[in-house]
């Protein structure tokens, strides 16, 4: 990636200022494959550089992790070390900032048991409870960032060569995080005022519900009285201004998981936990998923569906253009992070507290009360086209239109 050093030595620079918007004397974590470790030396330098106290990077390697899966028994795979534990709540106690960087290709574990797959899952997620839910409520600062892997590159350009997807891979990556433009800071800048402003808009409704309706999908999603739409960054450690997803083209609400009704489509393939799932179409009845289907990946989807009680209610609802950055390219990056920003989404499992009023202040049993949902999980599967349109129900019945042939209602 030689012929990329600028670029790497920009993006990281971009992930430090606008993503986790480094400040001087942070603790900050850097959680990557292999794969990626020049963005990670390159980020390393710009957050010491921005006055990071101190900068922890954990390294996998997604060869190994195939190993893992293949030779350990689900016992063994669920009896985590307790170094885990003691770490997380390390991090949780620095209120450390952290920085997940996606390079893996989304079939890495394609061959593995979907049992093993959900022991670690459940297992990993388990362990780090308090950790995510401090993320969850932005007491601490994250962000999740792409680079391309060979495997995951070949997978997107099957046609080119592994260096040659590579390449293009890594362009694209960058033109989504803005990086190509020449001040990608203030691109951000503008960029997240514009989804602030789509935001206000539909908060300004305080709807009742929305209704989805495409081919394969006719859906009506309830949301909680007083509920905030988000988008373009969210405020962490109080008045921080910092980026979840970089690239993120996305607005979105936590609904009222108790009144989902319908059923809905996903439209692009969805990676989980190193598999495919594709072609699946889910019914809910009273917030529940009731009956699921799926061409590919079935097993992998019940796992994820069993996984508790709160992986069969959705945590999220989320508005995106199909007339957008990365919808336009016409890339499927198999990768939620960048496939997620070409289309709307829902997300099963956890809901985000920061779009309820005082939600981060209530304990779990208020956010159960007020229609929060609670889970290890959270996956944003994929439901946009140029087909759906989306009304928005007021609470005295009045029908605005929201969406249509998958674009804003100008």
């Amino acid at each position: 990636m030689n012929q990329f050093k600028e670029q790497i030595n920009k993006y990281a620079e971009v992930i430090a200022k606008v993503g986790l918007n480094v400040q001087p004397g942070e603790t900050i974590v850097v959680l990557s494959d292999i794969r990626a470790i020049e963005l990670v030396r390159a980020f390393t330098t710009a957050s010491y550089e921005l006055g990071a106290k101190k900068v922890i990077v954990e390294l996998s390697d997604s060869n190994i992790q195939q190993d893992h899966m293949k030779y350990q028994n689900i016992e063994t795979i669920e009896d985590l070390p307790p170094h885990i534990k003691v770490k997380n709540d390390y991090y949780l106690k620095e209120k450390v900032s952290m920085l997940f960087i996606h390079a893996v290709s989304p079939e890495n574990l394609k061959d593995a048991d979907p049992e093993k797959i959900a022991a670690l899952t459940r297992a990993g997620r388990e362990v780090a409870k308090e950790l995510s839910d401090s993320r969850m409520r932005h007491d601490q600062p994250w962000c999740i960032v792409g680079y391309p892997g060979p495997e995951w590159a070949k997978l997107v350009f099957p046609e080119l060569s592994e260096e040659e997807a590579v390449t293009k891979l890594m362009e694209n990556i960058l033109k989504t995080v803005r990086v190509d433009q020449e001040d990608p800071v203030a691109a951000w800048d503008a960029h997240g005022k514009f989804l602030k402003s789509r935001a206000k808009w539909l908060s300004d409704f305080n709807f009742d519900r929305l209704k989805y309706t495409a081919p394969g999908t006719d859906l009506e999603i309830g949301l909680i009285d007083g509920s905030q739409f988000a988008g373009g960054g969210h405020k962490s450690r109080g008045n921080l201004e910092v980026k979840v997803n970089m690239p993120t083209e996305e607005v979105f609400t936590s609904p009222d998981y108790r009144r989902v009704n319908g059923v809905v489509s996903n439209t692009l393939p969805l990676s989980y936990g190193g598999q495919i799932i594709d072609n699946f179409k889910l019914t809910f009845k009273d917030g529940v998923v009731t009956d699921f289907e799926a061409e590919k990946g079935y097993d992998v989807l019940k796992e994820l569906l069993d996984s508790d009680e709160g992986s069969r209610r959705l945590g999220e609802a989320a508005l995106v253009p199909v007339d957008s950055p990365i919808s336009n390219s016409g890339i499927l990056y198999f990768n939620t992070l960048f496939d997620e920003n070409a289309s709307c989404h829902v997300a099963l499992g956890q809901a985000y507290p920061g779009p309820v009023p005082g939600a981060n202040e209530m304990s779990a049993e208020e956010r159960d009360a007020v229609g929060l949902n609670s889970s290890l999980t959270h996956v944003d599967f994929m439901i946009g086209s140029k087909e759906l349109d989306i009304d928005g129900i007021t609470r005295d019945g009045k029908v605005v239109p929201v969406f249509r042939q998958g674009n804003w209602v100008e």
